[in-house]
Order: structure tokens, then sequence, then C-alpha cells
């Protein structure tokens, strides 16, 4: 791997920030998604993971900790002083993917609610088919134009600098 000799604190930062937050908000998904499923099969009629605005599962938690995965990797390796910018735009990229994913599956469910009018969406609200990480693409949009423009601030300076 490529050494850098100044590792951007900008990197750093941005995928140490990017990585707590998507593994805090996984891990009390997929916490909250298995107690969940643990209070439907007892019946418990009242359980507190109701009063939670958008409804947890184990799966889309499990796409949440995976980009918080690969940023945390890449601020250890940004830490080693090896370049890092894969791990920042890999991130960006499986987040923007599953961000679109969830979008299209909320699209779907309205469709099925409101155009088909079927059946099984009779009581359906949009509450139902929210995720968290469509509430947290703003951090990988942010981090995307965060560093890319420091990237082309860089290279445009770089370049006066040598004309």
């Amino acid at each position: 791997m490529e050494t850098l000799k100044n590792t951007s604190k900008d990197i750093k930062t941005s995928l140490l920030l990017g990585s707590l937050i998507f593994l805090i908000v996984a891990l009390a998904e997929i916490v909250l998604g298995a107690f969940k499923i643990y209070a439907d099969t007892k019946e418990l009629e009242e359980h507190w993971v109701n009063a939670i605005p958008f409804p947890p599962g184990i799966f889309p938690g499990l796409s949440i900790l995976i980009v918080g995965l690969v940023w945390l990797a890449g601020y250890f390796i940004c830490i080693r002083g090896q370049n890092a910018k894969g791990y920042l735009s890999v991130g960006i990229v499986i987040a923007l993917g599953f961000i679109l994913l969830f979008i299209v599956i909320l699209l779907t469910d309205v469709f099925n609610a409101y155009a088909l009018k079927l059946e099984d969406y009779e009581d359906w609200t949009a509450l139902a088919s929210l995720r968290w990480i469509i509430f947290l693409s703003p951090i990988p949009i942010f981090l995307a134009i965060k560093y890319e423009g420091f990237t082309v601030l860089r290279r445009r300076k770089e370049q006066l600098q040598q004309s």
C-alpha cells in the first residue's frame, strides 16, 4: 500500500465520525430488532420497542454495520500512515447503494398502499417502512463532498504553485 507523507486529518476525522455514528445506530437497530422479534413471538402486547418511531430490523442494521466496519477499517489504515482513500470511497458507495435500496423499498410500499390499495397495506403508514439509514444518508454525501472538495482544491493549489 502507498504510504502518505502527510495523512490528512480530514480523512481520519471523516472515517472515525462516520464509522462511530453508523456502528452505534447499527448495533442499536440490530439489538432492538432482535428484541422486537422476541417480543412478537412471546406475544407481549405492550413492549417499549413499539414506541420507537422507525421500526428496527436486523437486516437493515447489518447493512448499516457493513458501512461502519469499512470506515473503521479505513480509519485504522489511516492511523498507520497508509492511504485510506479507497476505504472512504467504498464506504460511501456501499452506503449510497443501501440508501437507494431502502428508498426504493419505501416507494414500492407507498405504491402498494395508495395506488394499488392492497389489503395487506390497509393499516400501513410511511413510518412502517422508514429506516435509519435513510436519515444517515447526509453523512456519506457530506463526506464525499468534503473529501473531494479538499482534493480538488489541493490539486488546483499545487497546479498554481507549479505554474
